[in-house]
């Protein structure tokens, strides 16, 4: 995890800083002097090479001090605070949906193989799986905002504000989970401990709900880690479209600005988040099958 935060760190404090522009052409007035401008990335330490200003940088996070916003002048721990709850909540209600909705459905798709249910689960997860997150957004806003005015188009304050996002976030996870439950279920359908519970004259529910269904979560589990990765990525679309004011807004509205520190800081906030996921999920895998922890 410290290897993969150092070279993250690396990455992107180097491609925002190669990126055109900085804060002096946000940050000033258009009409400012050149002269002004220089002073300015002075005293931020702009004019340093960008090795040397990476030190400083390593320097400041072994001192506790992230840094402040170079357009509203808050610390990170506020901006976190404040940003970091709206991702929460909407972070997790998707996750949420999409196992609470995806892992019943892949194991009844499984338990009625060839089934209309079956075919009818499998159809809607592949339309889940094709279609792209930010038109989907768009067009929950055009049919549910634009035309009946059930839900709010942006914004954040009530439930109703949760809807659109959590869904669209949801989707694609919803619909590989489904898939991906499905086929281990079926795989493990297949084993020959099943064939023995049949022959014991176990009901087929409780064979699929109790004895399938505990050796089939271990690639779902193995999945979750890296669909929280794919939550991270895809919030920071959901939440610029629907206006949620959550990290992903925040961390898009820090790149145009050239907010380095607010950038810098929730960008490396966001892949730890993903490692340290990544992590829970290895060690989950003991807990679902005994054999790994036993080995």
């Amino acid at each position: 995890m410290a290897v993969i935060l150092l070279f993250a760190s690396i990455a992107v404090f180097y491609s925002l800083r190669f990126a055109p522009g900085d804060p002096s052409g946000v940050q000033l007035s258009p009409m400012a002097l050149e002269a002004v401008r220089e002073a300015y990335r002075e005293r931020l330490g702009l004019n340093k090479p960008i090795y040397a200003q990476y030190f400083v940088y390593l320097t400041n996070i072994a001192r506790g001090d992230l840094g402040v916003s170079l357009v509203t002048g808050s610390r990170m721990g506020e901006l976190l605070k404040e940003y970091g709850k709206n991702s929460l909540i909407l972070g997790m209600t998707a996750f949420l949906l999409s196992n609470l909705i995806g892992i019943p459905l892949g194991m009844l798709a499984a338990a009625k193989r060839n089934s209309v249910f079956d075919q009818a689960i499998t159809a809607v997860s592949v339309l889940g799986m094709g279609i792209p997150n930010f038109w989907l957004a768009l067009l929950l806003i055009y049919f549910f905002s634009t035309k009946l005015h059930w839900l709010p188009s942006s914004g954040s304050g009530d439930v109703k504000h949760l809807v659109m996002p959590a869904i669209v976030l949801a989707a694609e996870g919803t619909a590989v989970t489904v898939r991906m439950m499905r086929s281990s279920m079926l795989e493990q359908l297949g084993q020959d401990f099943v064939r023995t519970h049949r022959a014991k004259g176990l009901g087929e529910g409780t064979i699929v709900a109790s004895r399938v269904a505990h050796t089939a979560l271990i690639p779902v589990i193995s999945l979750a880690g890296l669909r929280l990765g794919w939550i991270i990525g895809y919030a920071l679309i959901v939440e610029t479209i629907f206006r949620w004011p959550g990290v992903g807004y925040l961390l898009v509205d820090a790149v145009i600005r050239r907010d380095y520190p607010v950038a810098q800081f929730f960008s490396l906030l966001l892949v730890f988040v993903v490692v340290l996921a990544n992590l829970l999920a290895d060690l989950t895998y003991g807990a679902v099958d005994p054999r790994i922890r036993y080995a």
